[in-house]
């Protein structure tokens, strides 16, 4: 089904921001082009919309693909095809083009709680998806290759130190797992990232220290793991205000700038207090690869290389920003790169909802 939403952003003039992309000068400068919310509660065609944890855009067709992560308990796990009206004076509107539903390698559809899609990218030479399933009925998470029909053709191999045992002492953490997703710039690895540590590397984050997530490199034809680095997160931003208190901090997405360098995606958030997005510049030159290592508790391991290069936090850009979990390049505008991100509104009526923002990059204004 085909829907055309357009509302306004509220933002009659472009705020720039005033960090940039030190090590990576071709970026540059960044600036609000605009943004578009959805409300929660949204149906399309009966079904709600949302969920929106992975973003990736499709160059030749001008095209996101967004994966929900509902868990098949709204309706089947699905990807939508989007169209956002992107130009000079901002964001125009979005086009719900089409809803395309996510099915095994046998093609059938996964049942309710036994899938938790979470990223998504789009493979623009070989016309192919890859995403990113969080875990099973079982906590086991998975990494799948797909077409456009949104049929499985193959998982990828993960060893087994990913997989949760038993006692919860070994393998992904409960909605801490398999969170960002990139190609490789020469488009040979896919990455895969963890929102936070595996249980047997070390501690989820908190206010006074981050968490050792892993990064694994896929080999986009043979499927094996072929490389595997930690990424050491940021600390919770802030204390939580309002019970439950809960809070949290972790590595949301990423994206390729270089064979060398990965922008990073934390999202830190607080109840009662608010989120900050924080990018990073990640370097893999240099860092220790730990592929086949067990644990990282009491190994030295030299982790990704960090500097940080943006911050949105409530109100930064003038925006009330929410929880954003997705980030893709977009089209050139006005000969400038863009930088689309895009929250999941985890379907919460209580004050969350669907945001895609539009950042525009300009070296010029190094």
């Amino acid at each position: 089904m085909k829907t055309i939403v357009k509302l306004v952003t509220g933002l009659a003039a472009l705020l720039a921001a005033t960090s940039v992309f030190a090590e990576n000068p071709a970026i540059g400068k960044v600036s609000l082009l605009g943004q578009i919310v959805l409300p929660t509660g949204l149906k399309i065609g009966g079904v709600e919309f949302g969920g929106i944890s992975g973003l990736d855009y499709d160059a030749a067709n001008d095209l996101f693909y967004a994966i929900s992560d509902d868990r098949s308990q709204k309706a089947p796990a699905r990807f939508y095809t989007l169209k956002l009206a992107i130009a000079e004076n901002g964001v125009n509107g979005i086009d719900i083009v089409s809803t395309t539903q996510l099915s095994d390698t046998a093609g059938k559809p996964f049942a309710e709680k036994d899938i938790d899609p979470e990223a998504i990218r789009y493979d623009a030479t070989a016309k192919k998806l890859y995403w990113s399933s969080e875990g099973d009925a079982k906590g086991k998470p998975a990494v799948y290759e797909a077409g456009l029909d949104g049929k499985a053709v193959r998982s990828f191999e993960l060893p087994d130190y990913y997989v949760p045992n038993a006692d919860g002492s070994q393998g992904v953490r409960n909605n801490l797992a398999f969170e960002g997703l990139s190609i490789s710039a020469d488009g040979k690895t896919l990455w895969v990232g963890t929102e936070n540590a595996l249980a047997q590397d070390g501690d989820k984050a908190t206010l006074k220290a981050g968490s050792r997530s892993r990064l694994i490199g896929l080999d986009l034809g043979t499927g094996a793991p072929v490389s595997e680095f930690a990424y050491d997160t940021g600390p919770i931003f802030a204390k939580a205000t309002k019970p439950p208190y809960y809070n949290d901090n972790g590595l949301a997405d990423m994206l390729a700038l270089d064979d060398n360098t990965l922008l990073t995606v934390e999202r830190s958030f607080a109840l009662g207090t608010g989120t900050e997005i924080n990018f990073y510049s990640a370097s893999l030159g240099g860092a220790t690869d730990v592929k086949g290592l067990n644990s990282l508790k009491n190994a030295e391991v030299k982790p990704l290389a960090k500097q940080h290069v943006l911050k949105i936090g409530e109100g930064d850009f003038g925006l009330d920003i929410d929880n954003i979990e997705s980030v893709t390049f977009g089209p050139e505008i006005g000969g400038k790169r863009t930088l689309v991100i895009a929250s999941d509104n985890n379907f919460n009526l209580d004050g969350q909802f669907t945001q895609f923002v539009v950042l525009t990059l300009d070296p010029a204004a190094m």
